[in-house]
């Protein structure tokens, strides 16, 4: 049995191009890449998607997706929004909200809606198992979890990395190579060493691109998609009616989030859960 494993960074809206990179999982957890990170349109990832299955065919296919999957609320933040914000801006980050207004983002004929009604919908990790499941991860969130933060004489928690290349007042080169070798050293781990060797290659690049941060970002939904297919524990901050963000688990991290919910009044029992992924076949 094999399970295909696909990272997305989909840059949010049909006119931008975002990256798509994947790779398989047998069942002894040897783990097989499918090339480097690819720049694609959205109208093409899901095609992408489909031409893996196709020729690998899989018993299961898990996607981890940049992007809200549930979207409800017409105006400011989704409650997982409210929840995880503190957590980002503890650290000199910000994060973007996500509503109905922004109608080229999740308006009725956003491009998420048709890319996922091709899966079946956002996937709810605690329902039925069903052959190919979507789910929203935060790379920004992810790398919280995964301890990639920088120190911070000022913050105890550190600091996130300015790695956009595409923000010329607030980018810094070094973070970028920081970001570029974390994931580099996760994906090496898994024994993925053309992914490894080219995020390596990258952290070397002095004029980085925002397509380059795509195909990084679309590497560490990967890492999120390998630590959640490996059979680790996933942390899952939201519900499945108002929106969701799953990433591997960090204690620390977990521990935040309480304390972030009970300063908004919410049980965190009903927001903040640990799980073990299972995919159908495997």
């Amino acid at each position: 049995m094999r399970k295909l494993l696909v990272g997305f960074d989909s840059a949010w809206t049909r006119a931008k191009i975002g990256a798509i990179v994947g790779a398989l999982v047998d069942e002894n957890g040897v783990v097989c890449e499918l090339g480097l990170p690819r720049l694609v349109h959205y109208a093409d990832a899901a095609d992408v998607i489909f031409d893996w299955q196709n020729e690998y065919a899989p018993t299961s296919t898990l996607v981890l997706l940049d992007q809200p999957t549930i979207v409800v609320n017409d105006i400011g933040q989704r409650p997982v929004e409210q929840i995880v914000c503190s957590a980002v801006s503890r650290r000199r980050g910000g994060m973007q909200p996500a509503n109905r207004g922004r109608n080229d983002m999740f308006g009725t004929d956003a491009p998420v809606w048709e890319f996922l009604s091709r899966f079946g919908g956002a996937t709810d990790p605690f329902g039925a198992r069903t052959s190919t499941q979507v789910l929203e991860t935060y790379p920004v969130l992810a790398m919280i979890s995964l301890g990639w933060t920088l120190p911070d004489s000022e913050r105890a928690a550190g600091r996130l990395a300015k790695y956009n290349p595409g923000r010329r007042k607030t980018f810094a080169i070094a973070d970028w190579a920081h970001v570029c070798r974390a994931a580099a050293a996760n994906l090496l781990a898994e024994r993925l060493i053309e992914l490894a060797t080219w995020l390596d290659l990258a952290a070397c690049n002095a004029k980085p691109t925002k397509s380059d941060q795509d195909r990084l970002d679309a590497c560490i939904c990967l890492i999120v998609a390998l630590h959640a297919a490996q059979r680790g524990d996933s942390l899952f901050v939201g519900n499945r009616a108002t929106g969701y963000i799953v990433v591997p688990d960090s204690e620390a991290l977990r521990a935040e989030l309480t304390t972030r919910c009970r300063e908004l009044a919410a049980d965190p029992s009903e927001w903040i859960r640990v799980f073990r992924f299972a995919q159908s076949g495997g």
